[in-house]
Order: C-alpha cells, then sequence, then structure tokens
C-alpha cells in the first residue's frame, strides 16, 4: 500500500472510530504466531486514542502448541498493551477453541 493509500486509510479509520456512536466494543485480531506488524501497532493507536473499550484477540491459537499459547498471548500483550488494561484472549475461529472468555465478556457488551 502507497503512503498516500496509508494516509487515506488512516483517515477513514479515525473518522469511523470518532464519529460512529453505536461502538460498544472493537475487537482487535492479531495473529498469535507472529509478532506485531508496524500496521498492528498503528491500528492499536487508533483504537485507543478512539477511548472505546476492546479487547485484544490472539486468533489462530490452534496453529501452535497448546504449551505455548499462554506464552505467546504474554508475548504479545507485552508488545502491543505493555500496561496490560486491554484483555487479551487466545482465539481460534476454525477449531472453536478458547471460546468461553472470549464470549463471556462480549456479553457483557451485548446485554447493555
Amino acid at each position: 500500500m502507497s503512503k498516500k493509500e496509508q494516509e487515506q486509510v488512516g483517515k477513514f479509520i479515525e473518522q469511523y472510530l470518532f464519529n460512529r456512536e453505536e461502538i460498544a466494543l472493537i475487537i482487535f485480531l492479531v495473529d498469535i504466531r507472529h509478532n506485531p506488524t508496524e500496521n498492528d501497532r498503528l491500528m492499536y493507536n487508533y483504537i485507543i486514542s478512539s477511548g472505546l473499550p476492546c479487547l485484544i484477540l490472539a486468533n489462530k491459537a490452534d496453529k501452535i502448541a497448546i504449551t505455548k499459547v499462554q506464552d505467546a498471548v504474554l508475548n504479545l500483550q507485552k508488545q502491543i498493551n505493555p500496561i496490560g488494561d486491554v484483555p487479551t484472549f487466545p482465539f481460534s475461529s476454525e477449531r472453536k477453541i478458547y471460546q468461553e472468555d472470549v464470549w463471556e465478556l462480549l456479553e457483557k457488551y451485548i446485554i447493555q
């Protein structure tokens, strides 16, 4: 993506996040298998600056060993949200594992 396209996308994201009153929760998806990219960090900064509640889903958790999932989540959280004030959960949409904690949190926002 060119610099000009990145600027246009950034403006669109800012307008959307700051002007949509219907947003109850932002779900930020990242790949658990990789360190956050510069684009991941940029998106996280947009989300945080919006002041809206959010959670981080470390997707594709089924692609790594079960014994490494929690360490991978902690590593992602340390890199993206070092103060730990944004809930970070492992997730697998393909194998439908690690979903209970996520649904528990989502229900709090749905019921409101």
